[in-house]
């Protein structure tokens, strides 16, 4: 798991100091991979305690295991900023994410999809929209129906009926849009489940949301910035073919049958 999901599945593990403690190496990621847990501490002001706690509030077993992590990320980094190769690029970083899904525990996620009374996918691009439009299409064959939300009076009306028994998938680039930071928190509040996709990195909406889902995006160089969005697609496929798998009793992460007394 990289460091960005790591700190948005434990954000709420974490204190001022913890907190303190991450923006450094968020802004810091080389550098910080290469200090002694000593050097760290004093860059952050904090004692070695304080650091060694803050590694294993993310789930690590120690500062070693996080400065490793660290390492194999700039690793990576470097050696797809060396390539210029864009097809290569692509290549393996939708290789590298379709691994993950496939290896994911989706367990939570199918359940949540089998006891919710609405289903509802919320967009708020013309990506999105797409993306949206092929989860209904996908899921349509499985008898699930996902009712598609866009930002304005169809989010108001939406919380005016969502309960705590409904599901809302929430589909942003950044996480960091406005309309949906806000469709999120109001959610939140009410309890409804809430599942994000964003991109592989540090976002407020992944924060907000009880499930995450990251995509890898890559982007290149023509002269004008061009964002690769396969990945978008891919994701939504595999979440419907690991779902049918489970149904049918393969594969691992068993939807199990509906059961509609009670979402927690």
């Amino acid at each position: 798991m990289k460091m960005d999901e790591l700190f948005n599945e434990k954000r709420s593990r974490l204190g001022e100091n913890d907190l303190h403690i991450w923006r450094y190496i968020s802004s810091h990621r080389r550098e910080c991979s290469r200090l002694s847990i000593e050097a760290l501490g004093a860059k952050c002001n904090v004692s070695r305690t304080t650091i060694l706690r803050f590694a294993q509030k993310l789930g690590l077993s120690g500062f070693s295991e996080l400065r490793l992590l660290l390492r194999m990320e700039c690793e990576q980094r470097g050696a797809e900023a060396e390539s210029h190769d864009f097809l290569e690029q692509a290549c393996a970083s939708y290789h590298k994410m379709i691994g993950e899904i496939r290896d994911k525990d989706c367990s939570e996620l199918f359940r949540v999809i089998d006891q919710a009374e609405n289903l509802y996918v919320f967009s708020s691009g013309m990506l999105q929209d797409a993306v949206a439009r092929e989860l209904c299409r996908m899921f349509l064959v499985a008898d699930k129906w996902f009712y598609r939300i866009h930002a304005g009076t169809e989010a108001e009306l939406l919380l005016e009926t969502v309960t705590e028994r409904d599901f809302v998938m929430i589909l942003s680039v950044s996480g960091e849009s406005p309309q949906v930071l806000q469709l999120a928190k109001s959610l939140k509040v009410r309890g409804v489940p809430t599942a994000s996709v964003t991109q592989g990195k540090e976002n407020t909406l992944a924060q907000l949301c009880g499930l995450r889902f990251y995509i890898s995006s890559v982007k290149i160089d023509f002269g004008t910035d061009y964002d690769s969005t396969a990945s978008f697609f891919i994701l939504m496929e595999l979440l419907f073919l690991k779902y049918m798998a489970a149904q049918r009793g393969g594969d691992g992460n068993a939807a199990g049958k509906p059961d509609r007394t009670k979402l927690s």
